[in-house]
């Protein structure tokens, strides 16, 4: 069986969430679009006696549907995909049954282009650890698992989150149904009358005077959608029930549009049991074939499962992990047999000592997980062994491969320098005060143009200061001799003897320590998923790399120190911060003076 190497899975890219979720996003904007160009376009409904707005189910089945598409596209998009056709279809028969208040024909397109959106968005498989995963999996040995002898219901939660939605759908549904119903009744026999507007109690009810015929009140209170459409004095007609139920002839009794509310629910509810049947599927295709099987080792901690490549060495952390439906009976590393695609967000599946460890969800990241033990603890320590510092292990191969070919050069001599890429600082720069000058718009009262120069900028300068000490300015040089680091706090000039260790984390923070409790200075650089393009980041490092690049040139020097090599190699010129450019406090004045019309109000 093929043993599982280190260099099988280097390279492998699974994006995060927020690129798996692009997909939903993009149908979320596009719905919430629409949803703006029917306010906006849509024929107004105007309420009269010869044509009240009474009841309208199919409408309110419209704003459910297209409410439930941007909020279900994030838990299912096919679900999403058919209540956009849904709404399409329901949309086309309101129109038919309503000329006169028919939308344009280019809106309908626009419906019609969002129902196909989602369906694509619906088809397209989710980015998965691309070709070197696909290469692996064509050359390495195929296995099918053992079949368990019982699996559970996967999905279950997603199943039990569904059964209080569809309740609750069904029950306002149920009642504004019913109490439609018996309002409809009550108004069957009721008397219409003309009465006076005499006040407005608030923006949803009137007062109105009564004909003064009979035992009844003198005034009454009729809940309607706009109180400012009646002004005070103006003569409506009535409808007053003999219970005393009153409402506008032009606005009769009306509780359909409680099944909006209930349309998103339902929706919800069928987004939840499709993710359930999908987490399902996924996970009983996992024994239902051949899978890709490999030799590894398996440290299982009580129910979670860590797995390690046969080459790990003591310190690196574990490749995937997973939580099993069953503890296995030691906590030690053993070698087992893995089945399935070692990456996140895949089901995989371990066999250890004979036992199969079934897993309860798909693989996430091994950087939670322990790191591989090493040696075994000498019985006669009071202490175990400590497990070496995987920061601190020699690079790899492929890691050394995964480099710039300038920064593997030999020549202790050369100078190589990092700095974030400049496209990013600036539109750190000019979005970064935006936040902070809408809550100001909504706590402040509008100001005079230069008050609010007054307020705009000192935001807009401690935004771009941030830019600049955290993006713009240069933040590393290094030779064979040490480095010069100027860090989001602090500057330094370091031989390389005096640097404990170098990390780098998946969002690109590059942290060099100076001592072992985790001191040091930390340097930004680009992220192994970052939001920006490539081909607008420009030739910066990612944080995999700059660590990389300076933990090689630090064991090429302790190398050399061994073997008491004296190369004439200064340090890299002192951290000396630069002083910011021109185009800094270009940008500052020109956000404090645009913002400043904004918070002012002067392009309301």
């Amino acid at each position: 069986m093929t043993p599982l190497l280190t260099a099988d899975v280097f390279g492998w890219t699974v994006r995060p969430v927020r690129w798996r979720r692009a997909r939903a996003l993009l149908v979320v904007v596009v719905a919430l679009g629409v949803l703006a160009l029917h306010i906006a376009f849509d024929p107004p409904i105007e309420c009269s006696d010869a044509a009240p707005c009474g009841p309208d189910w199919l409408n309110a089945l419209l704003l459910g549907l297209v409410t439930a598409v941007p909020v279900v596209a994030f838990v299912s998009l096919p679900v999403t995909a058919w209540l956009a056709a849904l709404f399409v279809t329901t949309g086309a028969i309101w129109q038919i049954e309503h000329p006169d208040l028919a939308s344009p024909a280019w809106l309908t397109g626009a419906d019609a282009a969002l129902a196909v959106l989602a369906f694509v968005a619906a088809r397209l498989a989710p980015p998965g650890p691309g070709g070197g995963a696909q290469m692996w999996a064509a050359t390495t040995s195929h296995r099918k698992p053992p079949m368990p002898s019982t699996l559970p219901r996967y999905g279950l939660g997603w199943r039990l989150l569904a059964v209080p939605l569809t309740l609750v759908a069904l029950a306002i549904a149920g009642v504004a149904v019913a109490d439609q119903s018996g309002a409809d009744d009550r108004l069957a026999t009721a008397e219409r009358v003309t009465a006076e507007v005499v006040a407005h109690p608030d923006e949803y009810t009137l007062e109105v005077r009564l004909p003064s015929a009979g035992p009844g009140p003198a005034t009454a209170r009729v809940t309607v959608n706009d109180s400012d459409e009646h002004p005070v004095g103006s003569r409506v007609a009535v409808l007053v029930a003999r219970d005393g139920l009153y409402q506008l002839v032009s606005e009769p009794y009306n509780t359909s549009n409680w099944l909006s509310p209930a349309v998103l629910l339902a929706g919800l509810a069928a987004g939840c049991l499709a993710r359930a049947r999908e987490r399902a599927a996924a996970a009983r295709a996992l024994f239902r074939g051949e899978q890709p099987a490999t030799e590894v080792y398996v440290w299982a901690l009580g129910g979670r499962v860590a797995v390690y490549a046969t080459d790990a060495r003591p310190g690196e952390p574990a490749l995937v992990e997973f939580f099993a439906l069953a503890r296995h009976g030691s906590d030690d590393i053993r070698p087992g047999i893995l089945f399935g695609v070692p990456a996140q967000r895949h089901w995989c599946a371990v066999a250890v000592d004979g036992e199969l460890l079934v897993p309860r969800g798909p693989a996430r990241s091994g950087r939670f997980a322990p790191a591989y033990g090493g040696p075994a603890p000498d019985p006669d320590l009071d202490e175990p062994a400590a497990v070496p510092d995987a920061a601190r292990l020699p690079l790899r191969p492929e890691e050394i491969l995964a480099l710039r070919p300038e920064d593997v050069a030999a020549d202790p001599e050369t100078v190589h320098t990092h700095r974030h890429n400049r496209f990013s600082g600036y539109t750190v720069v000019v979005a970064a005060s935006w936040p902070f000058l809408v809550i100001l718009s909504r706590l402040l009262p509008t100001l005079p143009y230069w008050g609010a120069v007054a307020v705009t900028a000192p935001v807009t300068a401690i935004a771009c200061l941030s830019g600049w000490r955290l993006f713009l300015r240069p933040r590393v040089s290094w030779n064979g001799a040490g480095l010069s680091v100027v860090g989001s706090i602090g500057a330094r000039l370091l031989v390389w003897s005096d640097v404990h260790a170098i990390r780098a984390d998946r969002h690109g923070a590059v942290t060099i320590e100076t001592d072992h409790h985790g001191a040091g200075l930390v340097v930004t650089a680009r992220g192994e998923h970052a939001l920006l393009p490539r081909c607008l980041s420009g030739d910066e490092r990612t944080g995999l790399q700059l660590s990389g690049a300076l933990r090689l040139a630090a064991e090429r020097a302790a190398a050399r120190a061994r073997e008491r090599v004296r190369d004439v190699v200064s340090l890299p010129p002192a951290p000396v911060t630069p002083p910011a450019p021109a185009l800094l406090y270009a940008a500052w004045l020109a956000e404090t003076l645009l913002y400043a019309f904004v918070l002012a109000g002067l392009f309301g």
